[in-house]
């Protein structure tokens, strides 16, 4: 009988060192999971299932949970470098793979395009310059040279920068979770209903994409030690906290603003920072806004090449 840890007919010898183990993986998947969304979340989804909000992020998470097994048990048998693009290949073949590859690289391209210009229209309302194209421009240039030329330098540097940003942003959201206490009101948490399994399941569908990203972090997959082991903990440990951090963000959010929450559509968190920690508040939650947007940015050039090197 052929063992289940065999090697699969599509895994080859790709000559790359197997460097980032369980937390640099872990940092790897809650980097590309937090990015914008946490940060215009907690309206939206109070908006839809008030102050029993918790219900869709539990639900949300389950669900995830669910999806992420599959990645899990992936992710320990095929351990090339690709993550879904070689997960499907090795299963479907090489024209599945390959549609899987191209669709998951043009996504990465508008989107990354899109969250560096986003970033640049929040920063213009404390630098100006950055309204003029030129200066525009030389912005993009910077962050996405100043990211290329790190991540091309080798896995450790690369990786060495997504852990360090992984702190950096959730450092802002972690302040927040652990001094909001102190402005929270206990009955604006009150459940004065339970939502209605179609209330939960449609704010499901929009809190799914804040957990999307998982699986673009495995794309590093041959440079992971002990992927057996690895990515299955890594999985966990990063599903695991994000869904904590974003369950925490929300009841803070609902604790100080009740049902006020639902005015601050745009950006939720920001009224909530300054409420907690005064005036500095909003430049807090901003810059951690701009710096998870832009460490999102640098998670898809670490990971996205390796896409591309799997398929050639």
């Amino acid at each position: 009988m052929e063992s289940s840890n065999s090697v699969s007919p599509l895994q080859k010898e790709e000559g790359l060192k197997r460097t980032i183990g369980v937390w640099g993986l872990s940092a790897n998947i809650v980097n590309i999971m937090v990015g914008a969304g946490i940060f215009v979340l907690p309206a939206i989804v109070a908006a839809g299932l008030g102050s029993a909000s918790l219900l869709g992020y539990l639900f949300c998470g389950l669900l995830i949970a669910l999806i992420m097994l599959c990645f899990a048990e992936a992710g320990s048998e095929v351990t090339d470098s690709g993550g879904p693009y070689t997960y499907i290949e090795s299963a479907f073949g090489k024209y599945a793979g390959f549609m899987t590859a191209n669709l998951f690289l043009i996504a990465a391209l508008a989107a990354e395009a899109a969250i560096v210009n986003a970033a640049a229209d929040i920063l213009a309302s404390f630098t100006p310059l950055l309204e003029v194209s030129i200066f525009r421009i030389l912005f993009f240039l910077l962050i996405f040279g100043g990211f290329a030329w790190i991540n091309v330098r080798g896995v450790k540097h690369g990786i060495g920068l997504v852990v360090l940003m992984t702190i950096a942003k959730l450092t802002p959201l972690v302040l927040l979770a652990m001094i909001g206490w102190k402005d929270v009101t206990g009955v604006n948490l009150y459940w004065e209903t339970i939502p209605s399994m179609g209330s939960i399941g449609q704010m499901s569908l929009i809190l799914f994409f804040a957990f999307m990203g998982a699986e673009v972090g495995l794309s590093v997959g041959g440079e992971v030690k002990n992927p057996q082991k690895t990515v299955p903990r890594a999985i966990f440990l990063g599903i695991a906290g994000v869904l904590v951090l974003y369950m925490l963000i929300q009841t803070i959010s609902l604790g100080v603003l009740g049902s006020d929450l639902v005015n601050f559509q745009e950006n939720p968190l920001a009224e909530v920072g300054s409420r907690v920690f005064g005036p500095a508040g909003l430049t807090l939650i901003t810059i951690g806004a701009v710096i998870s947007m832009l460490g999102s940015t640098n998670g898809g050039i670490l990971n996205m090449p390796r896409v591309l090197f799997a398929e050639l």
